[in-house]
């Protein structure tokens, strides 16, 4: 495949993603919102929090603004995100169990319900994030076999 014809391929997927997302009525200050809402009540989360306390202390404004960028990635097909999430999730192997992923997933979806503008919209979400979690969970605990 010839350099134009990936350039041109990656413009049409990400054009079809911007076209999807404004169907679902998805735009930036939602994704916003969303990551917002979300880190708001995992902080303040018994299970989540001190995980997040431990990893991030006080200073949360750098992760969310990735956390944005990588949401719109996924919802809006942006290319402001260009981390790896996985190294910095397998640093907590130790400390993560499979409640800590049933907990965030029982959260992500409560607050997805709650702002999203029509149920498509939730699924979306609702299913790029099952996702995530479940490759993240088989990294972790292939991990944790291995040790």
């Amino acid at each position: 495949m010839t350099d134009d014809a990936i350039r041109r391929s990656g413009e049409e997927r990400q054009a079809s993603m911007q076209q999807n997302a404004a169907a679902l009525g998805i735009d930036e200050a939602l994704v916003s919102r969303l990551v917002d809402t979300f880190y708001a009540r995992v902080r303040e989360d018994d299970l989540l929090g001190p995980v997040f306390l431990t990893t991030l202390g006080e200073n949360w404004d750098p992760h969310l603004a990735k956390l944005k960028d990588f949401w719109s990635a996924i919802a809006l097909g942006t290319r402001r995100y260009d981390g790896r999430p996985m190294p910095a999730h397998l640093r907590l192997s130790d400390t993560i169990t499979e409640a800590h992923f049933r907990r965030w997933l029982g959260l992500f979806r409560e607050t997805v319900d709650e702002l999203m503008p029509n149920p498509a919209a939730a699924d979306f979400f609702y299913d790029r994030a099952s996702m995530i979690g479940r490759n993240f969970q088989a990294m972790i605990f292939a991990l944790k076999a291995s040790v």
